[in-house]
């Protein structure tokens, strides 16, 4: 039970997230939006490094930690501009279906949560599809978008599947660290490759949020993978995009259609199967 609660902790902070990474995203460039936000998430995690000083991790560790962050890291490039350029009520939910990428990887290597918790996160993920749709019947995200959001489930599922190895090997805390630290050794690269990136003052709280809450994510969803089934926690932790459309209402006033409100039920509805069912797997 606790793996399930830090993963749905992990969802909405990423879903919070992304969400003002959307926003930021149609207004600044992709890489200022990038760099600033994980370059916050580093220090956040540098701290908390220093304070609780964990032993190092062995080298397999931090090679699968540095390989989640090159995965997240792009899986992040193409979801903000997917959700920059198409509707984010379509691309969210595509980039959501990562989650189906460690359960795959899971079935296959005999890890088996089990025909009902499986039967819920089917449920759940289809519910993400529900209330994440667009209000206006026909409309839908340029191919581009549709790509770029296929792209970023790929990246998605991958950091979930290195995620897990890294922990179990090493530890939520260093798997955190090395994860994002290379993240933003890519990023920084690619600052020098592209002439450098120029920051505004007025870029501070928002890139501030996205990085914050991003780093948290990680952090209790790294913790989920120590306490729960690692398909489950990480089918859980896609659910993020249902965060997206609450604050869409929220702070944009969007109203959900009849099969959106369908959609909030089924999801709410399938995490409560996994809960009940899976928790003791």
């Amino acid at each position: 039970m606790l793996g399930m609660v830090l993963a749905v902790g992990a969802s909405v902070a990423w879903g919070g997230s992304d969400f003002v990474a959307g926003l930021t995203s149609r207004r600044r460039p992709l890489l200022a939006v990038l760099v600033g936000s994980q370059v916050i998430g580093l220090l956040a995690v540098l701290v908390t490094l220093a304070v609780s000083t964990p032993g190092l991790p062995p080298g397999d560790a931090v090679a699968y930690a540095l390989a989640a962050g090159l995965a997240e890291v792009a899986a992040f490039a193409a979801l903000y501009r997917g959700l920059a350029r198409g509707p984010m009520g379509i691309v969210a939910p595509i980039a959501a279906l990562g989650g189906a990428v460690p359960l795959a990887v899971g079935l296959a290597v005999g890890e088996h949560p089990g025909v009902v918790p499986a039967a819920g996160l089917v449920i759940a993920l289809g519910g993400v599809a529900l209330v994440s749709t667009e209000r206006e019947r026909g409309a839908g995200p340029v191919l581009g978008g549709l790509l770029l959001a296929g792209g970023a489930a790929v990246g998605f599922g991958l950091f979930f599947v290195l995620m897990a190895a890294a922990t179990e090997a090493g530890g939520a805390t260093w798997a955190v660290a090395a994860s994002r630290g290379g993240a933003v050794a890519v990023l920084l690269v690619a600052v020098v490759v592209m002439g450098g990136v120029r920051l505004e003052r007025g870029d501070a709280a928002p890139l501030a949020a996205i990085g914050l809450l991003d780093i948290a994510a990680n952090a209790l969803f790294a913790l989920a993978l120590t306490a729960g089934v690692d398909p489950v926690v990480s089918a859980i932790g896609s659910l993020y995009p249902l965060t997206t459309v609450v604050l869409a209402q929220l702070v944009l006033d969007e109203r959900l259609t009849p099969a959106q409100g369908v959609g909030v039920v089924t999801t709410l509805a399938g995490v409560a199967v996994v809960g009940l069912t899976g928790a003791g797997a």
